[in-house]
């Protein structure tokens, strides 16, 4: 009954601890816009050049509209026109086709630019996040089982959907800003020319979208982060019930876990509404001050030609030709405008999901290699261990300061001190994730830099106080450490480390199926199965144990001690806790204060 009561305690701490990560990781950085700069820096001049593109294309409207203007005139009002370079002067039907002509002619060279810009753009996105995740990926890997990450569903997260946000910023909005000062410039410039009036009207009513969009836009970025936030919570939550579904179902907390995701599911939809109910604002204020701006214009130029107005041009009153000129122009010099605003989101989208990624461990990008130098061998047989005047610590925070530390071949070494001393930092050192902010570790003589990490590692029997167990059975979990170890080895191990009663009640045994994380599992259940995969490393140099003993109860305490002794007879160990009941293991006591100094302690 206890067992159960633990195992269902253990389950729901896991929700918890999936629902808080999800939070944690939700909380967006001011990191983020540095980041998307940086990201987007390599692809400014190939996004440039699509701007330009597209709003060359925009500017070959002004000459399609004064095409079609002069269509239309000669349609109304037929006159021979002559034409520059032409040899005799056009009837209005031979006008009206020539100038049909040239509008066909510009429409397809103005897809062909708008194609070529989408093309740019589109290829500058896709690179940005295949470097985007290349860079995270490389990050994630380097990090090593000692960084603290989000849970796996919020990574895959950030990985998959929120570098795809990151995708309509570079193909869309910074594109259009280009397109925002080439086109309208354009066309106020050619209107202020055949109108200054209408040049005010679209001059007046062009800045107000941009405006109220920025104030929008305001909302919008919240809304975007709680929307980025719910979905790596989501994410985060629902792969990690799946991957311990099996588990799940056993403890009965099935039922439960389903109305978690459907609450969850709901937080999302809840985003996510948000999000459009402001997207669907936005656009309603855009189409509502380009129609006014449109509008004006067609007003102005009716009453122009019914002779009700008698103002804004430059001496001849309006026309035909220029009033239809200037009213084929006004939608055309909202058009960019009102692709800024709708793309105003996708930026929005793209800082709250750079916010995400910048939480994220990332590698630099082309970053030069270091000349590589040949990786020293490990020594064999047990192993000396001599810290000189190291310096550890974190991100350039000291932890330790000036250690001189000595470990003999063959002995154990118990590091005591209180928490927060750098008995982790110390071990994460000689494991090789952690490297000196200075002093100099050697193994048997040799630096700790210069052996081959990957073999070093490979000869370290590793006990933490929070082993990383993966989703898989129990015996692919052991046989990480001893790939090629029999069933038989395995059980061994499992009764050397006090663990075997506790995997023979599992329901399928070896077989068993373990949550991500050990989920399912209490905390004790599995240290002794991490100690038995320590226990099956093939002739280990080195045992580092880490608050082994850490949280659990007198029996379970006694039967990991005693397993521990097993694994360090003969070996060079070093063992870190306060807990007095460990120290029943012969060796020295070697004791930490933070930033100071420490005393040996026979």
């Amino acid at each position: 009954m206890s067992e159960q009561t633990s195992a269902h305690t253990a389950a729901d701490g896991c929700a918890a601890h999936g629902v808080e990560a999800g939070k944690a990781a939700a909380q967006p950085v001011p990191a983020g816009t540095e980041l998307l700069r940086a990201i987007t820096a390599p692809e400014r001049r190939t996004i440039a050049r699509a701007g330009m593109l597209a709003g060359f294309a925009d500017c070959l409207w002004i000459v399609q509209a004064a095409a079609i203007a002069t269509a239309v005139v000669q349609i109304a009002f037929p006159v021979a026109l002559k034409l520059p370079g032409w040899p005799s002067p056009l009837s209005s039907l031979e006008t009206a086709q020539v100038m049909a002509g040239i509008v066909i002619l510009l429409a397809v060279l103005r897809y062909a630019l708008s194609l070529a810009a989408s093309r740019l753009a589109f290829d500058a996105s896709e690179r940005v996040k295949t470097t985007l995740r290349r860079r995270l990926l490389t990050g994630l890997a380097k990090a090593g089982p000692a960084a603290k990450l989000p849970v796996s569903g919020a990574v895959a997260a950030a990985v998959t959907d929120q570098v795809e946000a990151v995708g309509p910023y570079l193909r869309r909005f910074l594109p259009i800003r280009i397109r925002l000062v080439l086109a309208p410039l354009a066309i106020l410039l050619i209107s202020f020319w055949v109108n200054w009036f209408v040049a005010v009207i679209l001059l007046v009513a062009g800045p107000m979208i941009p405006l109220f969009m920025a104030l929008i836009g305001m909302r919008a970025q919240s809304a975007s982060d709680e929307q980025q936030g719910e979905l790596t919570r989501l994410g985060g939550f629902l792969m990690d019930r799946l991957a311990g579904l099996e588990t799940l179902k056993l403890l009965g907390a099935a039922e439960r876990t389903g109305r978690q995701v459907a609450e969850a599911g709901q937080s999302f939809r809840v985003a996510t509404m948000k999000v459009l109910r402001i997207a669907f604002l936005s656009s309603t204020v855009l189409e509502l001050f380009s129609a006014l701006g449109v509008a004006f214009v067609a007003v102005y130029v009716g009453f122009s030609l019914l002779g009700q107005l008698n103002f804004g041009t430059w001496g001849a009153p309006v026309d035909l030709w220029s009033g239809l000129f200037v009213l084929l122009l006004a939608p055309e010099f909202f058009s960019p405008l009102r692709a800024f605003a709708a793309a105003y989101h996708d930026k929005a989208g793209a800082q709250a999901a750079a916010a995400h990624l910048a939480q994220l461990p990332m590698a630099e990008e082309d970053a030069a290699p270091a000349p590589a130098q040949p990786a020293v061998t490990p020594p064999a047989g047990p192993v000396a261990v001599t810290f000189r005047s190291v310096t550890l610590g974190h991100e350039d925070r000291p932890v330790l300061a000036g250690l001189d530390l000595d470990l003999r071949p063959g002995e154990l070494l118990h590091l005591r001190g209180p928490s927060g001393s750098g008995k982790s930092t110390l071990m994460d050192a000689l494991i090789g994730l952690n490297p000196p902010l200075s002093g100099e570790i050697l193994i048997s003589g040799t630096p700790l830099s210069a052996l081959d990490q990957g073999l070093w590692r490979s000869r370290i029997a590793w006990l933490s106080q929070d082993p990383r167990l993966f989703f898989g059975s129990v015996r692919a979990n052991l046989r990480r450490a001893a790939p090629d170890a029999t069933d038989a080895d395995l059980w061994a191990a499992l009764e050397l480390a006090g663990a075997k009663p506790l995997v023979e009640q599992m329901p399928r045994g070896l077989s068993t199926s373990l949550g991500e994380d050990g989920f399912g599992l209490s905390v004790g259940e599995a240290r002794r199965i991490a100690l038995a995969r320590a226990m099956l490393r093939p002739d280990p140099l080195l045992v580092l144990a880490d608050e082994p003993t850490a949280g659990l109860d007198e029996d379970t305490a006694a039967a990991v001690i005693a397993g521990l002794k097993v694994l360090c007879r003969g070996r060079s160990a070093l063992v870190a806790s306060h807990d007095p009941a460990l120290l029943t293991l012969p060796g020295r006591v070697f004791d930490l204060e933070p930033q100071s100094l420490p005393e040996v302690a026979e």
